[in-house]
């Protein structure tokens, strides 16, 4: 299925903001998932993983930290709406990370992004962040959250790129 048109990945930060009423981008993320169809948002298992830590993260939630059982909660419920599918590794999942994956130099803030861009190409899959440094991989159909486009009210508060290698 085509990424303009087909899934979306969306990366733990957009959930985040989803979940968390009181996050920063709330308003900006709900108002993109609200124009969301059925099954067209992707839940992965890191992702899942990242979601659940920062909910439980009593620095990044402050007072609004959850025990595991209300993250467990959170996570359910966000699996629950209609426009959420939980996405398996595709096929050809590890070649297409080891490709990204090839930094002659030691880099070790890259592994999970690059195996996200990578999940989400072989997935054929836009992935969708407020996380502007996922523009670096080609070949990722990538949507940017931006909170300037919002408050302008151009684009619906989203730049989409589809980057090529």
């Amino acid at each position: 299925m085509p990424a303009s048109g087909g899934i979306k990945h969306v990366d733990a930060n957009v959930w985040l903001a989803i979940a968390a009423d009181g996050h920063t981008h709330h308003a900006i993320a709900t108002s993109w998932f609200d124009g969301q169809g059925s099954s067209s948002c992707a839940l992965c298992r890191v992702f899942q993983m990242a979601l659940l830590r920062h909910l439980t993260n009593s620095k990044i939630m402050g007072v609004n930290v959850q025990t595991q059982i209300e993250a467990w909660r959170s996570c359910d419920e966000l699996g629950n709406d209609p426009r959420v599918v939980f996405l398996q590794e595709p096929l050809g999942l590890e070649a297409a990370f080891r490709r990204l994956t090839q930094a002659g130099s030691p880099c070790h803030t890259l592994w999970t992004d690059a195996y996200l861009a990578a999940s989400a190409v072989e997935s054929q899959a836009q992935l969708v962040s407020f996380d502007r440094r996922f523009r670096r991989f080609g070949g990722l159909a990538f949507l940017a959250l931006t909170d300037a486009q919002v408050s302008t009210g151009t684009a619906g508060g989203l730049e989409s790129e589809g980057m090529t290698p």
